[in-house]
């Protein structure tokens, strides 16, 4: 129980934080929208100001400020005495008037501004792109919390949404003004939204280390705690640098002010360099994949920030995209994310992450379609204020939205669950599939391999019945099993033949009724493709069983004369000379017994011959490789003219092969160099042997090639039939530099098997 409620205590604790950190964006938002403003902007970027003066960055509406323009006084209180005292002050209230004194290319100028209220949706309006990828990364974020709030991938994410939208209410949004340092309390909002930024970056190294899984849970809370820790060390590190070696209250005040500034210039490689090693020691080909989207998204984002905005301010003083821009630059992230867990089903939630990028997709969509609607009534009947033309816009969305959101409920539906809700698509592409195999041993693994892409689903295995009292047969398979399976019978013409056994797309999920149905739909034309494949294996089997026995009996054979009859005759033969020795010369006695003795020898040869075509002695005494080596040696020396140079290219030692298997290898390759010494008129020829699962045999020479209409002669056809009685197969083609090529086959016994 107590492991129970600690497993649940950080999801808790998670949960509270996130919640926390909506709250304080909301409040920040609040507390902008009733605040009063001079419409200034002060802030370079998120540097609060310019270590040498207070300078205007943008010309404000009413020309009344213009860029460039530096802040003297405030109210008659010069800045840098106001930053020196402490910043804010008593606050302002809309209406009230204050007076700037401005330094404007070079001299003094009094500038007085009544303030208003923040124009809250115009601000809002011109960061569209921010709310874009905000929406995103919250929809995903909410969606992996939920399904799996114990995850420290999901955690992360939900830390890192949060701190990113207190982020963009804080300071993103609204920029930090220049009455904000005498009045109100409106820097303390903009300094939370930067310390925020901070944090974001150490949450984002936080998501990068924890996903797609943790591997070792004590090393990753360190890292973890090391990564937020460090961006606060290095926000000390600058203040304190600040307080000792600035004297300037403006210069330290751009420093304090400031606090993401160091993490900005290392944690966008640290994250990088993070994402590259997690990468290079996953610890399965699997999560590889998973990280590839995270890598290219998150460290594609940090480098394309850094890139366009970060760096660029802070080496020529403006960004090089317009600075409400910036948070595209992250907009890779939650997709990257979703396309891992919806491709790699990373995490497991594919369900929960479909809805909410169907909604999430279908929110963005309608606010970009409503925007670019109103955008083309502006431009058609200028201006955008008649009750009748909002009335048009929001009727046009109302009616595409809901084929907008099929459409991507129909896209997204297909990549996770496949073709599920067509199991007549399922079917004939099945059937399709299956016309492309050319043999039978394709036929099975083709079949799980379509069932399991098309339904998604990771894993497909059929299962062929074994006989009374034996366990089933698993002839093809698809994917790695996980979780209970869903198992459907095959059948063919009222037999059971197989089972078809699926696992469900997560641990946590079951099939659904129209996953079953479609399933069974695949299972009734499944059979007879199980039927065919289960006679196949049992004729193969069959065949098998002969050959071996044929083999055996070849054996017994020739024990039998080479130690029964063999002796026998020898023995006959050492009588009729003894005879013949015994009666003397010139005797028609003796002719009579030296023509037995010749007939009896020739009977021996004979003997000898078919003993030898029973199985070459050499295979016994030399082994495979001796009995090549031993037959290439004579052939060579007995071809015409120089003879043939014929190079061996075999392993030293071989497995024990079964008899069937040594005997045809050495058929075919005798075979084979015969055919080279006879009628390749070749100068060299390559003999080559090597095992993996199966033995491969090749020999190559460099002679006149096939004919044209080459004729199939004894040789080539035993070649074959060697070959293909052991389920294997013998090809006969020209060689790649001319020549004739012959490549064999033969498969070895398997474990098991």
């Amino acid at each position: 129980m107590s492991d129970l409620a600690g497993a649940w205590r950080v999801p808790a604790a998670c949960l509270v934080l996130a919640f926390a950190l909506l709250a304080a964006s909301g409040w920040c938002v609040l507390s902008r929208a009733t605040s009063p403003s001079d419409g200034t902007v002060i802030n370079i970027g998120d540097q609060a100001v310019s270590s040498k003066a207070v300078v205007i960055q943008k010309t404000t509406d009413d020309g009344l400020f213009r860029a460039g323009d530096e802040v003297v006084s405030i109210n008659g209180t010069p800045v840098r005495d106001a930053v020196a005292a402490g910043i804010g002050g008593p606050a302002a209230k809309a209406g009230d008037v204050v007076r700037y004194e401005l330094r404007r290319d070079g001299e003094r100028v009094d500038v007085a501004k009544t303030l208003k209220l923040f124009p809250i949706a115009d601000a809002v309006g011109k960061n569209w792109p921010t709310l874009l990828v905000l929406a995103l990364i919250l929809i995903v974020a909410a969606g992996i919390f939920t399904a799996r709030p114990t995850d420290p991938a999901a955690q992360a994410a939900l830390l890192s949404s949060a701190l990113s939208f207190i982020t963009t209410s804080g300071s993103t949004h609204f920029q930090l003004e220049a009455i904000d340092l005498v009045a109100g309390g409106q820097f303390w909002r903009w300094y939370t939204g930067e310390f925020s930024f901070m944090l974001l970056w150490a949450a984002t190294l936080h998501m990068a280390i924890a996903f797609p899984a943790v591997y070792n849970k004590n090393a990753f809370r360190k890292q973890v705690a090391t990564g937020y820790v460090g961006a606060v060390v290095l926000y000390g590190l600058m203040a304190l640098f600040a307080w000792q070696f600035t004297s300037d209250p403006l210069g330290r005040f751009s420093l304090l002010g400031s606090p993401v500034l160091p993490v900005l210039y290392t944690y966008p490689l640290l994250i990088l360099g993070t994402l590259v090693v997690r990468y290079r020691t996953a610890q399965d080909e699997l999560d590889r994949l998973r990280m590839r989207w995270v890598v290219w998204s998150l460290g594609g984002g940090a480098l394309l920030y850094s890139a366009f905005f970060a760096i660029p301010e802070a080496l020529i003083g403006r960004t090089l995209l317009p600075s409400e821009l910036h948070t595209l630059a992250f907009l890779p992230v939650p997709i990257g994310v979703a396309a891992a867990i919806l491709r790699y089903r990373a995490l497991n939630i594919e369900v929960v992450v479909s809805r909410s990028l169907v909604y999430g997709l279908l929110s963005a969509g309608t606010i970009g379609l409503y925007i670019g609607l109103v955008s083309l009534l502006s431009l058609l009947f200028p201006p955008l204020d008649e009750l009748w033309q909002q009335a048009a816009a929001a009727a046009c969305v109302a009616v595409l939205v809901q084929p907008l959101r099929s459409r991507l409920q129909s896209l997204i539906n297909k990549r996770l669950f496949g073709d599920a809700h067509d199991p007549y698509r399922v079917v004939s592409t099945l059937a399709a599939r299956l016309e492309e195999t050319r043999t039978p041993n394709e036929t099975l693994p083709a079949l799980v391999e379509t069932i399991g892409s098309a339904l998604r689903l990771p894993y497909v295995a059929i299962e062929i019945l074994g006989s009374a009292g034996s366990p089933n047969e698993h002839v093809a398979t698809f994917g790695e099993a996980g979780g209970e399976l869903f198992r459907l019978p095959l059948s063919y013409q009222g037999e059971l033949v197989g089972q078809l056994a699926v696992a469900p797309r997560t641990s946590r999920e079951v099939l659904g009724r129209r996953d079953r149905l479609v399933l069974a739909e695949v299972a009734r034309h499944a059979g007879a493709a199980v039927y065919t494949a289960r006679l196949t294996r049992d004729l193969r089997r069959s065949r098998d069983n002969v050959v071996q026995a044929r083999e055996e009996e070849r054996r017994r054979l020739l024990h039998d004369l080479h130690d029964g009859v063999g002796p026998t005759l020898a023995a006959i033969s050492l009588g009729l000379h003894a005879c013949r020795k015994a009666i003397g010369p010139g005797s028609t006695q003796g002719e009579l017994l030296a023509t037995l003795q010749e007939e009896l020898d020739g009977a021996i040869n004979e003997i000898r011959r078919l003993a030898h075509g029973l199985r070459p002695p050499e295979l016994d005494r030399i082994g495979l490789v001796g009995a090549i080596r031993a037959y290439a040696k004579a052939i060579s020396t007995r071809a015409d003219d120089q003879g043939v140079t014929i190079r061996l290219d075999v392993p030293i030692s071989m497995p024990r092969l079964p008899a069937t298997v040594d005997v045809a290898a050495y058929r075919i390759v005798s075979e084979a160099l015969t055919n080279v010494t006879r009628h390749a008129a070749a100068r060299s020829c390559a003999v080559r042997l090597w095992v993996d699962d199966d033995l491969h045999i090749e020999v190559v020479d460099d002679g006149i090639g096939l004919p044209e209409q080459p004729a199939t002669g004894v040789g080539l056809w035993s070649m074959r039939e060697r070959a293909t009685e052991l389920g294997g197969d013998c090809v006969v083609s020209a060689g790649n530099g001319g020549g004739t090529k012959v490549r064999a086959t033969l498969p070895l016994p398997k474990e098991g098997g």
